[in-house]
């Protein structure tokens, strides 16, 4: 049992680590819908991902609650099985 509970400790740890690695990319905000956004974005080279205009699943869409269509954001996408996912989104400063 406690060898279990080390092993999902030590994933969840990992998970956070590696979120704090992710690049952030810039983009544009074109649209919002529930939770999935549509970024005109540049290079995103956390998944080697050229610049372009397409619809992301946003993992915690709190954050799209304080944007709008025409905003200039920055994001953190991973590949998430198979599918990318904006796992955090923010106005750019």
């Amino acid at each position: 049992m406690k060898s279990g509970f080390f092993a999902l400790a030590l994933s969840l740890l990992s998970a956070f680590a590696v979120a704090a690695d992710v690049p952030w990319a810039q983009g544009t905000l074109k649209k919002i819908a529930g939770n999935k956004a549509t970024i005109d974005h540049g290079p995103i080279d956390s998944i080697g991902m050229g610049p372009m205009t397409m619809q992301f699943m946003v993992e915690d869409a709190t954050g799209l609650a304080k944007l709008k269509a025409g905003d200039k954001v920055r994001f953190q996408a991973i590949m998430a099985g198979g599918d990318i996912v904006v796992t955090r989104i923010e106005a750019a400063k």
